[in-house]
């Protein structure tokens, strides 16, 4: 199908679409869309809240001509290597009378049954064959049986034009070999005889897939053909005992190939064709859908420039999973988009003492460089947090953010006994870092005239002999 992108994420495919309003959404916007979470009619749009028709799970599918190499790959996975090896061995037992006759019917039995479950499988968007057990326990369709009747009936059907005439004939063969691929897809997916036979249900599916159909039906004969040119090419250096089952297993190889291609145009055309792939979703607890729904609808709404909405879908989010980290980053963020200083303050403090809490101090970083764009006299209450998120903006070379952080620090806390080392810090940086032994100087003696008796002295007095060394001419 045409791939549909996300409007909000380009770069995902839409998997949800508004009829109304036209918006299409990916998964990142609507996660988890089948689940009960979103109430009993399913997720709605966010923009104009009308329900939301699922796209189905190809919209970024890509073309069938670009997975040949898949095809190839598929049955040598273990599950459908076990049926192409164990058609192979029973090949050995082949002899003659009514026993090789039943062998043959029923190894044509399990390949057609296991090749309609491929189709079944890949259509639905599973990356691996079905298990043998699952497919061979049970045929509640007799697809084997359905598969024997379409055959037999087109024959018939091609013997019948020919009565009437040689025209004829061709036109109805010629249509016939065309429409193959349909009424075998039509047959997997609607498990009918009358539907696999309709002229004019193959039309429409053949429409619908539009001119690849044609690029199908080339890929279908050269892959029919595989198993003669795959023998010819093989079987020169083998005994023969083992040329039967060589044969064998090239031909059941080569149809699983090519079953493996028709499902997956079912699942690459389902829109188009009107039905959706089954649905494997990982199911997710209450609080990580909650988080997961905030975020998508918050995405939403900021580019679409409705803030307070946003803002709104955030709060409630974190009224459910409160300290979750990528929420709160995400309510930062859409502070830094509003006038309200007092809301990111406040917010930023919470966040940042919620980092330490989770030993994640290093995600407040990004939060503390934000606000001093926006709040320039922002300061922590905790000046011993403080001190731990100015050694993680140091090791980044946020200098300045340091010195921006306990700026006038004694004007609002000269009680605070964490003071001395959080200035000894800023003294260094003037003097190490901003080649301002004025001002570093002038917090050193400042330092060293307040608290006389800190912990810090030799270092302060370090700093004043470096600055004096610094000073002399050389």
């Amino acid at each position: 199908m045409a791939k549909l992108y996300c409007n909000y994420f380009p770069d995902l495919p839409a998997s949800w679409l508004c009829n109304h309003c036209h918006a299409q959404y990916s998964e990142r916007c609507i996660p988890a869309g089948h689940s009960a979470h979103w109430g009993r009619r399913g997720p709605r749009c966010i923009l104009c809240n009308t329900e939301l028709r699922y796209l189905g799970s190809a919209t970024g599918a890509k073309p069938f001509w670009q997975m040949l190499p898949h095809f190839f790959h598929y049955p040598l996975h273990m599950n459908s290597l076990i049926v192409i090896v164990g058609l192979a061995l029973g090949s050995l037992l082949l002899g003659g009378g009514l026993f090789t006759l039943f062998l043959v019917l029923f190894g044509l039995a399990v390949m057609i049954k296991y090749s309609f479950a491929i189709i079944e499988q890949r259509g639905s968007g599973a990356s691996t064959p079905p298990g043998v057990g699952e497919v061979l326990s049970s045929d509640q369709d007799h697809l084997f049986l359905k598969q024997m009747a379409v055959l037999f009936l087109m024959g018939v059907i091609v013997g019948l034009a020919y009565q009437v005439g040689e025209l004829v004939g061709i036109l109805v063969g010629g249509f016939i070999t065309l429409a193959m691929p349909a009424s075998t897809m039509l047959l997997a997916v609607e498990k009918s005889v009358g539907r696999a036979l309709n002229p004019l249900a193959q039309l429409s599916l053949m429409t619908a897939v539009g001119w690849p159909y044609l690029l199908l039906w080339f890929c279908v004969q050269i892959i029919s053909a595989g198993p003669y040119y795959g023998f010819e090419l093989l079987s020169g250096s083998l005994p023969d005992i083992l040329l039967m089952p060589l044969l064998v297993a090239i031909s059941v190889y080569f149809t699983f190939v090519l079953y493996t291609m028709l499902g997956y145009v079912l699942f690459e055309y389902q829109h188009e064709l009107g039905f959706e792939s089954a649905v494997d979703e990982e199911p997710m607890e209450a609080d990580e859908f909650e988080k997961a729904k905030a975020l998508g609808e918050v995405a939403v709404l900021i580019k679409e420039g409705d803030y307070i909405r946003a803002r709104t879908s955030l709060r409630k989010a974190l009224d459910v999973v409160r300290d979750d980290i990528e929420l709160h980053q995400s309510y930062h963020k859409l502070l830094m988009l509003l006038d309200d200083d007092n809301a990111l303050t406040n917010h930023a403090q919470f966040f940042i003492e919620l980092t330490q809490r989770k030993n994640m101090l290093s995600k407040a970083v990004p939060i503390v460089l934000d606000i001093q764009t926006r709040v320039p006299g922002f300061q922590l209450e905790s000046t011993k947090l403080g001190l731990d998120l100015a050694r993680l903006l140091q090791q980044q070379g946020k200098h300045r953010a340091v010195v921006r952080l306990f700026h006038n620090l004694h004007k609002t806390k000269g009680e605070d006994p964490h003071l001395p080392a959080a200035y000894l810090i800023v003294a260094k940086i003037f003097h190490e870092y901003l080649n301002d032994d004025a001002k570093a100087k002038a917090l050193v003696e400042f330092l060293l005239k307040k608290y006389p008796h800190a912990a810090q002295k030799a270092q302060l007095l370090q700093i004043l002999e470096s600055i004096d060394k610094t000073a002399l001419p050389g």
